[in-house]
């Protein structure tokens, strides 16, 4: 029996012009995109897994915030990095080019200690998913979030 991941996509960001979200994640976004050698990143989406174990600490350890999604779409690549916040530390999960679908998993997250960790074909399952539905985490264009 095929199973697949049950998760949710929620884009942080709003706004056409002048992009904007909560400062938080905004700041984290911006520094990953820098580390990970993106030109900027242009859409940035949380990830919410139905499995509430999926990216999170071993009891005792340092808490993981959430699960996003960083991507810069060009005009004919989407990069996406999907990576764990948490607080002042990041843990890289993944990063693919739309141009090809590879997707390379850094040892990162491969040596986390976490409850449960996404499985290759999870993690592919997920960027296809984006790849084939950019808008879900493209910026809302409604100027005013009512969050």
């Amino acid at each position: 029996m095929k199973s697949k991941i049950s998760f949710s996509i929620k884009t942080l960001l709003f706004g056409i012009e002048n992009p904007k979200g909560a400062i938080e994640q905004v700041l984290f976004a911006k520094m990953m995109a820098e580390h990970l050698g993106m030109p900027c990143c242009n859409c940035l989406a949380k990830l919410t897994f139905a499995d509430t174990n999926i990216n999170k600490e071993l009891s005792g350890a340092v808490p993981l915030d959430e699960t996003l999604i960083i991507g810069y779409e060009g005009w004919s690549d989407n990069t996406l990095h999907l990576c764990i916040r948490s607080g002042r530390t990041a843990c890289k999960i993944a990063t693919g080019s739309s141009t090809n679908r590879e997707i390379e998993i850094f040892d990162d997250y491969r040596n986390a200690i976490i409850l449960r960790k996404l499985s290759e074909k999870e993690i592919m399952e997920i960027f296809n998913y984006v790849w084939d539905n950019m808008e879900i985490i493209q910026p809302d264009p409604n100027p005013i979030r009512e969050d």
